[in-house]
């Protein structure tokens, strides 16, 4: 929520200041019936102005609300971009050709669902705000350069936002998003978000690698694109018990996961999403939206 403060005039003080210099009273020039006149009506002008009143600052939610909240489809992509001969098999499975990705996205918008940014996702979870009439968040993992080559045209087409989560080890190296190609991401709506340094599961991670995977991609991602950065999503979709106060203590506000239940007790930092594979047609991708969440 932003909040703005507002200054009342003060045309009425700044009369009376300026009446007298030091003169004596005897000195003074005789005040006319007109000045007297238009002085009392700004005074009576600013003191008849509104008092602003500030709004008050929105109530979390108890971990139950939010986790009662938390029914809206968060979808997760990852490499945007036709098969090569050299793919594995499992690559084939997070691997979507621009088609399908077009065809998926059309699909969701002629079943009347609405993709929305990942801080609108995450004020509604924390806070109960509003959000339109089926809901959908988009998210792409790793930092493919794909996502601005590929990905983003496709968004645009739609009007869609999404959230970016890059590795950083990764940025400006080749096939992998440059930092300019951040920047523009962010510059069109896009949300972006840190998904580690080098890609370790935070559910295997001890000692100073909290520091390197989680604090370090957070300020660097904040240093390129000049805003603070807040979300996380999970590499692997991994997380446990022990890894979410460390990621809460890194400042993030909301992490996401892969496939496993939201946490009762954090569910702001267990966000559940699914991958839909390149087999999913339209009609499959909207009847696991309706199964799935």
């Amino acid at each position: 929520m932003r909040r703005r403060d507002f200054l009342a005039a003060g045309g009425a003080l700044l009369l009376a200041g300026c009446s007298r210099s030091g003169s004596s009273p005897a000195a003074a020039p005789t005040t006319s019936a007109a000045s007297t006149s238009a002085a009392g009506s700004a005074a009576a002008s600013t003191s008849a102005a509104p008092t602003p009143t500030e709004e008050p600052a929105p109530t979390p939610g108890t971990p139950a609300e939010i986790l009662a909240r938390s029914t809206v489809p968060v979808l997760c992509f990852h490499q945007i971009r036709e098969f090569r001969a050299d793919d594995s098999a499992y690559a084939r499975t997070i691997i979507t050709p621009p088609a399908v990705l077009t065809a998926q996205l059309q699909a969701l918008r002629d079943g009347g669902h609405t993709p929305v940014t990942a801080p609108a996702l995450v004020d509604h979870l924390q806070y109960g705000t509003a959000l339109p009439d089926r809901p959908v968040l988009l998210t792409f993992d790793d930092g493919s350069v794909t996502h601005a080559t590929a990905a983003l045209p496709v968004l645009r087409e739609f009007g869609f936002p999404a959230a970016f989560f890059p590795m950083t080890v990764v940025l400006d190296k080749p096939d992998w998003l440059s930092s300019d190609q951040l920047r523009e991401l962010d510059a069109a709506g896009m949300t972006i978000g840190a998904h580690s340094w080098d890609h370790q599961r935070v559910d295997q991670l001890t000692g100073d690698q909290w520091t390197e995977q989680l604090d370090d991609p957070r300020a660097t991602l904040a240093g390129i694109l000049g805003h603070p950065v807040d979300l996380l999503a999970y590499p692997h979709g991994m997380w446990d018990q022990e890894a979410l106060p460390h990621v809460a203590a890194a400042g993030y506000r909301a992490a996401f996961q892969l496939s496993e239940p939201t946490d009762p007790a954090q569910p702001l930092l267990t966000i559940r999403r699914i991958m839909p594979p390149p087999t999913w047609d339209g009609a499959t991708l909207l009847a696991h939206l309706e199964s799935d969440f």
